[in-house]
């Protein structure tokens, strides 16, 4: 202590004793007790009417033990508040000893001799104290690199390296002790440790462990949802399982198995529904699942016509949309999303906002706890759904469920198609399923009570119609210019990723040649567009000539088609359908995949799911197909229902033994 206050001299914010640290004095013995009411009875009694030495008779104490004591009290500890009270506690101590004596020299000084020697140590080798503090927390410096975690070995031997390097001898301390300072070196490091929690955390136990440490800080964040649909938000997650795509082999149809499918929830953070998803196979989500994901939220949902036996909805299971049609085209004020690059698009940020008239929070970088509603779901969906498949590919490395998940996909048969029954089946069920946090009560139950009772509270907002500046969610808004020439007997049309567009209207449209149109193209079906003037004025539905009129496809798609097209990969003959030739081309490259290498997945079978479910179209031809079914091949995979509520009751799979397709199998 500095300076010693009295009664007169101390600050009234520090005299203020109802504001000091309190102390269970029932947790004392008798003897610390009764010691401790008494000085409490005397500060008290000097702070209120500033008489010490009446205090003192009173009580029996010395004055100079009451002014000792208050000291303590008002002393400030770590966190920068009193101690208060806790200063009475017998044996309390406050403050951290200091050496006053030189160091210790020679082999013969042992025991209380170097009693603060190694923190006196440290301070007058300030070099070697912040050359051992980085180590421990792993700051960068210019030409270190910093093992993945270092032991309190290996710092202890730096620390004397450093220690030899400042030029230390060896009847110096610490080198004269027995064991060189080792057991203080490793007090030194976890009071390190404990003191920077944050930093250490980060840098001994990974960034996962350290942003975990931002919940249950004690801290009340403010709440940004106090009803439905106030915030909603958005995340792609890949799912712990594979799956497989059944393609046209030379002996008949066999499996190829296809990287782990995307999902993109909405998640609403106050009733804790599943609003919507989308589902990507592809390798990295893109920005326009993302979007889709928006579009199911806002759209009216039906169940799925379910291939796999067996497996049914649960009673009362949905989505909002399907189970409250006031819900349909509602939107949300706010959307939280985290800052990956796919968030940051165009169509999130631009389109998707003022289309929803909603504000897109991004939140801290590396702070997912802004969106543990959404995290939390995530989490459920996985442990009472997809890693529960055969194919799981469990929740880390060492989760024993993980059993070769792609020979399970393929020797089972776990087809795409199945997954997507899953997970519409596992998000149905869990909004129908019991939450804790909502007093157990399911998301739709809690969306029941606002949407019936009409509360004022819940005014979830409808969009208005889209117009030629602000287009529907899923459109692009593009600038094209009409082309034609009545001199050869070219009617009026647009080209669109080489592709050309005309109407009946277009067709016999002169006058628009040479003019600009704009043009509002849904990319997830390229098969028509629509078209406005520059004035606004709509011109009508555009559709695309030839064969890219025949069949939906994506405009990722045609870019594939071309590129494959302009390298000589892919022959696409006038009357071709291009859409099938590249669902033949693909289907070929997954086959060469699966000769070279059987129990690996294929990214061109990735492409080939994908482009089969764009498109609605049969991977398999249906020539082969019949010839499969004439081998009298039993069926691939029962499952039976998938209920969220009760992950122990009923078993997720019945397994029937899949034919053995050599062609691919070994």
């Amino acid at each position: 202590m500095n300076r010693e206050w009295t009664a007169k001299t101390l600050p009234p914010e520090l005299a203020d004793t109802s504001q000091w640290r309190a102390v269970d004095d029932d947790a004392l013995g008798e003897t610390d007790r009764m010691r401790f009411l008494k000085y409490r009875a005397a500060i008290e009694a000097y702070l209120r009417t500033g008489k010490l030495a009446a205090v003192s008779m009173e009580l029996g104490l010395p004055r100079n033990c009451i002014i000792r004591q208050m000291n303590r009290c008002v002393t400030l500890a770590r966190d920068g508040k009193p101690y208060g009270w806790a200063a009475l506690i017998t044996g309390q101590r406050i403050g951290s000893y200091e050496r006053k004596a030189d160091l210790p020299v020679g082999r013969h000084e042992t025991g209380g001799a170097r009693a603060g020697a190694f923190l006196a140590f440290l301070l007058a080798h300030p070099e070697i104290k912040q050359k051992i503090d980085n180590l421990i927390l792993k700051r960068t410096a210019r030409g270190v690199v910093h093992e993945a975690r270092i032991t309190l070995k290996n710092i202890h031997a730096a620390f004397i390296a450093n220690c030899e390097q400042a030029g230390i001898t060896g009847r110096q301390y610490p080198l004269n002790s027995k064991t060189r300072a080792r057991r203080s070196v490793e007090r030194y490091a976890s009071a390190v440790l404990q003191s920077e929690s944050e930093e250490a955390c980060r840098a001994r136990f990974g960034a996962v462990a350290r942003s975990h440490l931002n919940v249950g800080s004690g801290r009340q964040s403010s709440q940004m949802a106090s009803a439905p649909y106030d915030v909603v938000g958005i995340d792609p997650h890949k799912i712990d399982c594979i799956g497989s795509v059944r393609i046209a082999g030379p002996k008949g149809p066999q499996r190829v198995a296809i990287e782990r499918l995307w999902i993109v929830p909405a998640v609403d953070d106050h009733s804790r529904a599943i609003l919507g998803y989308s589902v990507g196979i592809r390798t990295e989500c893109s920005a326009g699942t993302i979007e889709q994901c928006i579009i199911s939220a806002m759209s009216a949902w039906q169940p799925r016509t379910l291939k796999v036996p067996k497996m049914v909805y649960a009673p009362g299971a949905g989505l909002p949309s399907g189970r409250f049609p006031k819900l349909i085209g509602r939107a949300w004020a706010a959307m939280m999303v985290d800052n990956a690059a796919v968030h940051y698009s165009r169509a999130i940020a631009e389109r998707a906002r003022r289309r929803l008239g909603c504000a897109v929070n991004y939140g801290p970088v590396g702070h997912w706890e802004h969106r543990a509603a959404l995290e939390r779901v995530m989490r459920t969906l996985e442990a009472y759904g997809f890693q529960r498949l055969p194919s799981t590919m469990g929740s880390g490395p060492l989760d024993p469920a993980k059993d070769d998940p792609v020979r399970k996909a393929v020797g089972l048969g776990i087809d795409w198609e199945v997954l997507l029954d899953v997970i519409d089946v596992v998000i149905a069920n869990y909004n129908t399923t019991p939450n804790e946090a909502l007093g157990n009560r399911s998301p739709l139950s809690l969306l029941h009570d606002y949407v019936e009772a009409g509360s004022l509270e819940f005014l979830p907002r409808r969009l208005p119609p889209p117009v030629a500046t602000v287009a529907e969610l899923g459109i692009t808004i593009e600038t094209k210019i009409v082309r034609g020439k009545l001199q050869e007997g070219r009617r009026p049309y647009i080209e669109i990723d080489r592709v050309r567009y005309t109407s009946s209207i277009l067709s016999n449209c002169f006058g628009l040649l040479g003019k600009k149109l704009r043009v509002h193209i849904r990319e997830s079906n390229m098969c028509s567009v629509t078209a406005y003037h520059e004035s606004g004025e709509m011109l009508g539905i555009l559709h695309a000539q030839g064969a890219w009129g025949q069949t939906i496809h994506t405009r990722e798609m045609r870019k594939h088609i071309n590129a494959l097209r302009d390298s000589g990969d892919l022959v696409v003959g006038y009357q071709d359908n291009p859409i099938v030739a590249l669902l033949q081309y693909l289907g070929s490259q997954a086959h060469k995949d699966a000769e070279k290498k059987p129990m690996k997945i294929s990214r061109n079978a990735t492409k080939l799911a994908h482009a089969a479910e764009a498109s609605g179209l049969p991977v398999v031809p249906q020539a082969a197909s019949d010839a499969a079914q004439t081998s009298a091949t039993p069926p691939i995979l029962t499952v039976v229902p998938i209920v969220a509520s009760s992950p122990g009751t009923s078993t997720l799979s019945t397994l029937v033994k899949p034919p053995q397709w050599k062609t691919v199998i070994r």
